[in-house]
């Protein structure tokens, strides 16, 4: 697949390399020859361009890429002539970085779905991370739910599928991750165990509970 970072700070860099590293063709655009060189012996293609140029874009081809990620985020009036100029061309899977709320709202507004606040989803995620602290991953399903996996404690004693959703009814267990193999078929009286690592998923609030539940068992 193909994909276009615009933007190499930082994150369009993480970006870049992490979608390279999946095996995709990666082109990174900056207008900074410094950011560029720092990614050119790692990226498939790597160019200085000003992405608020369309025509720039549409000789870059960018339409017919699988996603395009705008790491813009400094410059706002760069980062929204430059989103501009994608919807327009059309762009398919545009992922736009917002670096405050108005950002947001006006990159809403332009009715771009994929809006990232990465200071800010960083920042829920240590915060996650200390209160929560078995609650390794998790991922947003939108509206309130998540899917989230817990790594059992150790002083946790031994507890069955059944008792948990008896306790959470409003979290569903969907795997069980146990010696590196994922049981999915498991019943009400399955054990649960140190070192399990388990897959649920539910309300925010309610996975909190959970968590909470696990650390204290």
């Amino acid at each position: 697949m193909q994909f276009a970072v615009i933007g190499l700070g930082v994150f369009g860099r993480a970006c870049a390399f992490e979608l390279q590293s999946q095996g995709n063709e990666v082109l990174g655009i900056d207008t900074d020859e410094n950011e560029v060189n720092k990614v050119s012996d790692v990226l498939s293609h790597s160019v200085i361009a000003d992405a608020t140029d369309i025509e720039t874009l549409k000789e870059l081809n960018l339409s017919q890429f699988d996603g395009v990620i705008v790491g813009i985020g400094d410059d706002l009036e760069a980062s929204l002539l430059c989103t501009l100029n994608l919807i327009k061309l059309p762009a398919k899977n545009l992922w736009v970085k917002a670096k405050t709320d108005a950002h947001h709202d006006i990159l809403n507004s332009l009715g771009v779905k994929n809006i990232i606040h990465p200071e800010q989803d960083m920042g829920v995620r240590i915060a996650q991370a200390m209160a929560y602290p078995m609650m390794k991953q998790y991922l947003s399903l939108g509206n309130e739910e998540f899917l989230v996996r817990i790594d059992v404690p150790q002083n946790i004693r031994p507890i069955s599928v059944g008792k948990i959703r008896i306790k959470h009814p409003d979290t569903s267990l969907l795997l069980i991750i146990r010696d590196n193999k994922v049981m999915q078929n498991f019943n009400d009286d399955t054990i649960i165990q140190y070192p399990d690592r388990v897959v649920y998923t539910g309300l925010v609030n309610d996975l909190k509970f959970l968590s909470k539940a696990f650390r204290e068992a």
